[in-house]
């Protein structure tokens, strides 16, 4: 199944690689009158060919240090959660261990433990709910930070790549649909470069 994905990434990538071609053609207009059949149809690229660059996008989000920032921020708001949680579930545990001691002993009345019963179900649904929304809260708050991190790429390369002129870059990831790819082709480290130094300007 898995090979299977990997020829179909395969294809659509060639696809894509061929539409692309064909938009920066210099034979925009076809004569009305010539028959062009798909068997001998000739590409054309740009002058100079098609100018194709790659980033490897798992390398650049290790050592971006906006990524590597926002990553330790987002650890640091689970490790707050997770102690909160801890205070708050061992409190719980301790109102529960000593409901059951009082029970056992007979020391409240049937009454009295009914009370309390109805008291701690509520304070387990209470903490459930919490745990609930501080899960909710860090998936959002990590979703925000890639798409922090995403955009703030995306505009440099755009800006970048309004000097360069490559007709494509290429974003690669571990397992990609890039099989090969020139070493001249593989602009990671100046795009790194790039945006860490601007992070550094900010901050």
């Amino acid at each position: 199944m898995k090979n299977g994905s990997l020829v179909i990434n395969g294809i659509l990538a060639i696809a894509v690689v061929i539409l692309f071609v064909l938009h920066f053609s210099d034979n925009d207009e076809v004569d009305e009158h010539q028959e062009v059949r798909s068997s001998e149809m000739v590409i054309q690229p740009n002058e100079g060919g098609l100018d194709v660059a790659y980033v490897l996008i798992d390398s650049l989000l290790a050592y971006y240090k906006m990524a590597q920032d926002l990553s330790e921020d987002l650890l640091n708001s689970k490790q707050s959660l997770e102690n909160e949680l801890t205070t708050k579930g061992q409190s719980l545990e301790k109102k529960i261990a000593d409901f059951q001691y009082q029970v056992q002993k007979g020391l409240i009345t049937s009454w009295d433990a009914q009370e309390q019963e109805k008291k701690l179900t509520e304070e387990q649904q209470v903490f459930v709910n919490l745990q609930n929304d501080m899960q909710g809260r860090l998936m959002q708050d990590e979703q925000e930070k890639n798409v922090q991190v995403y955009e703030a790429v995306i505009d440099y390369v755009d800006r970048y790549n309004a000097d360069k002129g490559h007709n494509l870059i290429i974003s690669q990831t571990s397992g990609g649909v890039l099989l090969y790819g020139e070493k001249y082709m593989n602009i990671t480290k100046t795009i790194l470069d790039g945006l860490n130094e601007e992070y550094d300007a900010s901050k």
